[in-house]
Formats: structure tokens, sequence, C-alpha cells
């Protein structure tokens, strides 16, 4: 019998659920999934049919990020599972292919995924993106500003307010994803614990959403406009030291570190090597999102429309040839020039004045900004051909922080 990929519609929905909960034990996907789809126009199901029988389906999103201060469209999937008697025929294969075609016919060029198994997707040509970091830290440890007049509990009521300053944080930070006023997603922090705002003049300039788990409090949420808030939300966690004995958040940067007195564990998971005794542990870390550019052309050009901003003492003509195996289309050569650090033009041929040649799941992970291009060279993961524009080449990509996606999906 002949399979087919088609969207979830009508009676599908019990089945994708049935096969969603049994891939992702306590998603409960029955109890929610449907209205929320029916709700937003941002997501989307597919599954592969047998018949009636969906024996694989995923979850797809249209997201809006923010690269490097300018507004691309991105395409995300998540909820990838097959039916256990149907595993080891491709379907998950398929339905990516399928997924990237997609995109690609919707002028979408940028997708990403939060992977179950790194080295399935690095196939597929998904690059991986930035570290995330999960820290745990006693709660003295967080400066004591002795300030935290501003802040106040925020409730259910405070959630367009609560949207609105996520939005701005959004606006300026590379890599993250805007939120739109869906009722999930309005209602998403209230769900996952109590949310603790930073009010002035009436508006919420920065917050944080915990919750408490035996002794340790968890972050879910921390986000803030400015200097000021942080310090009230950093003396909010110092004063919980008599009843929190760890503070776990997660977060894509390590500049944490440098905040708190003592960023120290009390975990003893670090091995010592006579070479390098005594370190202390102070975050585990793990792959986040992987990305991945579908149509390389399409992307740049995409950013010349828009009148994206490089770094502006870079006048160049690069030539790239990027090999994209799983997606045999996105291999084609071109070159793309930059004036001031703008795009003047990409073309398929051109005069250049220096070549790169780089797999796409890396090449994908560098136009990020997730590591830059010296990287790559010094790893034997690029080629350049006149190695005197290597330093031109990484300022091209060099970006101010790396990609921060803090969107579960």
């Amino acid at each position: 019998m002949e399979k087919q990929i088609r969207k979830i519609v009508g009676k599908d929905y019990v089945k994708f659920c049935k096969l969603a909960n049994s891939a992702f034990p306590g998603l409960n996907a029955d109890k929610w999934l449907e209205d929320h789809i029916e709700e937003t126009t941002k997501e989307h199901l597919f599954g592969v049919f047998k018949g009636d029988d969906v024996v694989a389906g995923m979850r797809t999103f249209d997201f809006e990020v923010n690269y490097s201060s300018t507004p691309i469209r991105a395409g995300g999937v998540g909820m990838l599972a097959v039916d256990m008697l149907h595993k080891k025929e491709g379907n998950a294969s398929q339905l990516l292919q399928y997924f990237l075609r997609m995109n690609e016919e919707a002028n979408v060029n940028l997708v990403m995924l939060h992977p179950f198994k790194v080295s399935f997707y690095k196939k597929m040509g998904f690059g991986i993106g930035t570290k995330n970091y999960q820290f745990y830290i006693s709660p003295g440890e967080f400066p004591d500003y002795k300030e935290k007049g501003h802040l106040v509990e925020l409730g259910v009521e405070d959630r367009e307010q609560v949207l609105d300053c996520y939005n701005r944080v959004y606006s300026r930070t590379h890599g993250m994803t805007r939120r739109f006023p869906f009722e999930r997603e309005l209602n998403r922090p209230f769900w996952s614990g109590k949310v603790i705002g930073y009010v002035d003049e009436g508006n919420v300039k920065g917050y944080v959403v915990y919750s408490i788990e035996e002794k340790d409090l968890m972050i879910h949420e921390l986000f803030f406009e400015s200097p000021q808030v942080l310090r009230e939300i950093s003396t909010f966690l110092h004063s919980q030291s008599d009843q929190i004995k760890r503070v776990i958040l997660n977060s894509n940067s390590d500049e944490l570190l440098h905040f708190v007195n003592s960023p120290e564990s009390g975990e003893t998971t670090m091995v010592d090597f006579p070479s390098a005794t005594d370190n202390k542990h102070a975050a585990n870390a793990g792959i986040g999102v992987m990305y991945r550019i579908i149509n390389c052309v399409n992307f740049f050009k995409d950013l010349e429309e828009k009148n994206h901003q490089f770094n502006p003492g870079v006048t160049l003509a690069v030539k790239l040839s990027i090999h994209d195996g799983f997606y045999p289309s996105n291999s084609l050569p071109f070159i793309v020039t930059f004036e001031n650090g703008k795009i003047a033009e990409v073309k398929e041929k051109s005069s250049y004045d220096v070549e790169i040649k780089m797999n796409i799941a890396e090449f994908s992970s560098m136009v990020m900004g997730v590591e830059n291009a010296h990287f790559f060279l010094r790893w034997g993961l690029m080629e350049i051909s006149d190695e005197r524009y290597s330093t031109v080449i990484n300022s091209i990509f060099q970006m101010d922080r790396k990609p921060v996606m803090v969107k579960a999906f």
C-alpha cells in the first residue's frame, strides 16, 4: 500500500495524538493539541498515511526570528514521531524532506529543530546551534543590591504586558523568536509557575517565571530590559537562601558565570587529570536547537532585500560552494558581493575575490553565528582559496553574541 503525506485534520487528530503520546510520555496531546492547532495560524500537523492509518507525523511551526536585528522567517519542526511498527522504513526522512520542500516553496530559507539524536539530523544537513548551559547556583551567590521595590507578582490579567516585554527583548536579541498573541502563547508563562515582574510606571520591564520543587527553585523564563531590572531580580533570588538550596536555570550564554559571586554548583562530576586538577563544576552543557539553511541563494537574496547590515567594513566578493547531500538542489555554487557590509548582489556566475567550501551543516552554524570562520578553518571544516582573506571572511559572519533560543518546540 502506498504512503502519502498530508495535513492532519478532523478525525485524524485522534490518531496523531495517540502516536505522539506514545512517542513522548507525559505529552497528553489529546487534551490540548487539537484546540491549539485550530486556534493558531503559526502551527500545523502533518502525517504519513498508509491507507487511513497515521504511521508517522510531525508538528511544524512558522517562526519570525531575529537575525542580528533583521527579522526573517524560519520554519520549525517538532513532535516528530514514528509508529513502533513502522520504524526503519524511512518515514522520518520522508517527513523532513517534505518539511524542507514545504518551507522552500513558501520562501522560508532557514529551518530549525531540537534533535532527538544529533548525528541523525547532522546527516540531514542540520548544524549544531548554541550550547545550552544548566546552572545550579546557591541563592546566596546572587548579588544582593538591597533593592526590589519594583517587583510584584503578576497574574494572567498582565499577560499582554508580559508578551510585550518579551517581544522588546526579542527585538534586540539575535536568534530569539517573536511571540504572537495566541491564547496558549499568552498564558504559557503563567502555566509554568509564579511570575514576578519588574513594573515601572505601569509597564513590565522584565520578569522571572519560577516554580519550586523540593528545595530547588527552577527558573523557566528570565528576561530583563536593563541592568536595573536584573539587579532587583538578583536581590529577590538572593533573599530565598533560607528556603532554597539551588537556583536552577538554563541559558544559551555563560555570562552568568561573571554576574554571580560564585557559579559553583556543588557537584563533583568533574574528572581530575594530573595535568588539570581541582576544576570546579559550574554547569552542565547540552545541545540545544539545530539550524539548517535550505536555500542558500535565496537566504542571501532575502537579506539583500531587507538591507541587512553585516560588518560595515567589508567590501568583498565571495564564492560560496556549499555541499548539501540531503537536499541537492541547495548545492549550487554562487557569489555574494558585499559593499560596506551590505549585500550588493547575489549571482550564480560573477567574478570573485575568494572562495570558501563547506558542508551545509557547518555553514548553517557559521551563518547563524554559533561559531566563527576561524573556528571552522582551524578544525578543517572549511576550505578557503586564499588564506589572506580568512580574517575578512571571519568578520562578515561575526555576531555580537551567539543565537539565543528560548522557544521549546
